[in-house]
């Protein structure tokens, strides 16, 4: 068992309890054989070794990136476990700090800071890929809008553990807005991330990440900001990591949808291969379980690792990262009907799967098998 030992850069140093052998774990070979192929290319195109120090750039993009995935996970936990097991001042000074949080004003998008993540390119520079298919620009063919070109929501899938794939491929990085021909983009978070967790909702709030409740998302693409979502939101949250089939929480998410409808903004659908098993394999016991309360109490019940790439809280393989072309969804309409909701849906569902078959050889994933749940 022990001469199974993977190097400790690993997050999962040893493959017996990543199942890896088994006949079903496919997509988890496939992930692997992808992070080899990854380091070889950067070895070939920077001459360097596949560590975050090989450029100074590399390092500042690593260390912030690690920093925030970090606080994502720790800040929330922390603060409610200090306050559940701290003295009456501890207690005193959290409450005081979560009712500020709600009270005051949160802080306010610094486009100079947006840029500047940007610049850093932290995807490219750690060995990910974006891959544009068919996308056409702001501008929908045979948009009738007076507005022009229309807003844009990125759907992106899966959630994984951070979102990173579509943060650091797309929406942090300067070539990719460029390409995409879209100056920002704004990512819808879980509430309690960009509200209330502790030093994490300033941090993001400052980089552009908005609530993802649905006035907060009107407001936004309703001034003509583009901006992005990850439907699957915590549901899915508790699917990444499974060894065998990539599982998409889309089947019941219809919310997303309905607010495009009402904003006249256009959906573009977004999938990371290696998103979901970018933080190791879940291979904690009773799944099942563990999927019926996440449903229940809308929080992820999961294996987690906080040390993934170099022992860092930073994605372990290669993020490859696919936008297809904006669908139109027709004219705004305040109240939509649930038929017409749905007809939009099952269409964006049916682009979704066309776009991850069409791309999956070119991503290394030749052999994955999608679903939605």
């Amino acid at each position: 068992m022990f001469a199974q030992l993977r190097s400790p850069w690993w997050h999962v140093p040893l493959p017996l309890l990543t199942r890896e052998t088994d006949p079903s774990a496919a997509l988890w070979r496939e992930h692997l054989a992808n992070r080899e192929r990854m380091v070889r290319d950067l070895r070939e195109a920077t001459g360097a070794r596949d560590v975050p120090w090989s450029s100074s750039r590399r390092l500042l993009g690593v260390a912030l990136t690690s920093l925030t995935f970090g606080l994502w996970i720790i800040a929330g936990v922390a603060s409610l476990a200090a306050f559940a097991l701290g003295g009456p001042r501890t207690r005193s000074a959290i409450a005081a700090y979560y009712a500020a949080a709600l009270l005051l004003p949160p802080v306010r998008f610094r486009p100079g800071w947006y840029r500047y993540a940007c610049a850093l390119e932290v995807g490219r520079e750690n060995g990910w890929k974006l891959v544009v298919k068919g996308f056409r620009g702001t501008k929908i063919d045979g948009d009738s809008d007076p507005r022009g070109a229309r807003p844009l929501l990125f759907c992106s899938h899966p959630h994984g553990l951070f979102c990173a794939g579509v943060s650091l491929n797309l929406i942090f990085s300067r070539a990719a807005l460029e390409r995409l021909g879209v100056t920002h983009v704004r990512l819808f978070v879980h509430s309690l991330l960009a509200s209330a967790f502790p030093i994490v909702k300033d941090w993001l709030r400052a980089l552009g990440f908005l609530p993802a409740v649905a006035r907060e998302m009107r407001r936004c693409l309703e001034r003509g900001e583009h901006a992005a979502i990850v439907p699957g939101g915590v549901k899915e949250v508790v699917w990444a990591g499974r060894v065998d089939e990539e599982r998409i929480a889309l089947r019941h998410a219809f919310g997303f949808v309905k607010v495009a409808i009402q904003t006249g903004a256009a959906l573009v659908p977004v999938y990371t291969f290696g998103e979901s098993l970018s933080c190791g394999p879940d291979f904690a016991p009773w799944f099942d379980a563990r999927r019926r309360w996440t449903y229940r109490l809308e929080a992820p019940i999961r294996y987690l690792s906080l040390c993934q790439r170099w022992l860092l809280p930073f994605p372990n393989g290669r993020l490859v990262t696919v936008v297809g072309d904006a669908i139109d969804l027709g004219p705004r309409e305040e109240r939509p009907s649930r038929e017409r909701v749905a007809e939009a849906h099952g269409r964006y569902c049916e682009k979704l799967l066309e776009l991850i078959e069409e791309t999956k050889e070119e991503a290394g994933y030749g052999g994955q098998v999608t679903v939605l749940v």
